[in-house]
């Protein structure tokens, strides 16, 4: 149904050596004469490297990794800089040796550097490291607490719990939309129609701002959540799939295993944070939700909810509602599990899915 947005992850057992002809790496010694017809290229007199190396090229979050820069017999390096994440770990040193616990660090692909300085010169040298999760996440089991009329026409994408209504985004092509729900009841209070070139997913909320993000357009919109008046449109950079408003961040998935924190103002991307598991990423991240502090994400197309903790995007459990829906209440445009609201005064939890005819007050059971 979606095509998905690639991110690929890169590691190298000896982390970016750039050689000659390389041009990643900065130097001002010219490799061939001035009256050369050939262009000019850069000699590189170092390297970052990476211990120790493995055949998988990863890692789990507690490793101890060293790195080491190697150096060219004719330069010796003044003193070295290295950084994780774009972050200093250390001043300029003469040590070209670092040790790297990442037992505090975030999953997934770890950008690593080193800028060297040499005879007044700077070289920067980068590389990376794929870090799974130390923490096997365990499947907790629900509890049906009451059941509550959904609409099955309602193709949910999100779903927003506030002061005592449900605010929802339906999708399909020529049927999406933004409603206000009673939802004891499922009638509509409502509702409003996007533009047919519009495909309805993620739904956020803000005060008396509604954030909802489109498919394949690159194109959100913000309404006012009284009136649904459209008070602005902004662009994505990605394919639009979930959507949750975090502290006063924007959070967006896009169904690869990334999240993408967005300003709430200037709707730009402030980073990219991925999800694993102690097995790898997890891809097909949909709707979101904050639930005490903790990201849940519908996994697509299963029955599966992670429980993921934001600042390091490892997954802490999955709930399974596998059969939360009888069969016998599936008809042909009975779709997958979607849609998680969480009422945090009441402190209830709301599941749904696509074309359901029945929203769901829930315990999950740790």
């Amino acid at each position: 149904m979606r095509h998905l947005y690639i991110y690929t992850l890169f590691f190298a057992a000896s982390l970016v050596a750039c050689g000659g002809g390389s041009d990643n790496n900065t130097s001002n010694n010219n490799a061939n004469p001035s009256n050369s017809i050939y262009p000019q290229k850069s000699k590189s007199y170092f390297t970052l490297s990476v211990e120790p190396e493995n055949k998988d090229n990863v890692g789990v979050c507690g490793d101890v990794f060293l790195l080491k820069v190697l150096c060219d017999t004719v330069v010796t390096p003044d003193s070295v800089r290295f950084l994780v994440d774009g972050k200093q770990v250390t001043s300029y040193v003469q040590d070209t040796v670092y040790q790297l616990d990442t037992k505090n660090s975030r999953v997934g692909n770890v950008r690593l550097s080193a800028e060297v300085m040499y005879n007044g010169k700077t070289e920067y040298l980068s590389g990376s490291l794929c870090l799974k999760s130390d923490i096997t996440p365990q499947r907790v089991k629900y509890k049906v607490i009451k059941r509550f009329p959904h609409d099955r026409g309602a193709y949910t994408q999100g779903l927003v719990f506030d002061e005592g209504v449900m605010y929802e985004s339906t999708g399909l092509n020529r049927k999406s939309s933004l409603r206000k729900v009673k939802f004891e009841t499922g009638d509509i209070i409502q509702s409003v129609a996007l533009n047919d070139t519009y495909f309805g997913e993620g739904l956020a909320i803000d005060g008396n701002r509604l954030f909802q993000i489109t498919w394949k357009n690159h194109k959100g919109f913000v309404y006012d959540k009284n009136t649904f008046a459209t008070l602005q449109e902004f662009d994505i950079s990605t394919e639009g799939w979930g959507c949750v408003l975090y502290n006063d961040t924007l959070i967006l998935t896009d169904g690869t295993e990334n999240l993408y924190f967005v300003d709430k103002n200037t709707f730009s991307t402030t980073k990219i944070t991925q999800v694993y598991d102690n097995n790898g990423p997890v891809k097909m991240l949909n709707e979101l939700e904050i639930v005490e502090g903790k990201l849940y994400a519908n996994i697509y197309q299963s029955d599966l909810v992670a429980i993921i903790d934001i600042s390091t995007g490892k997954v802490l459990n999955y709930i399974d509602f596998t059969g939360l829906l009888p069969a016998d209440q599936y008809r042909d445009d009975t779709d997958v599990l979607n849609g998680i609201a969480y009422d945090s005064k009441s402190r209830r939890l709301f599941i749904t899915g696509k074309n359901w005819p029945t929203l769901y007050q829930v315990e999950i059971n740790f």
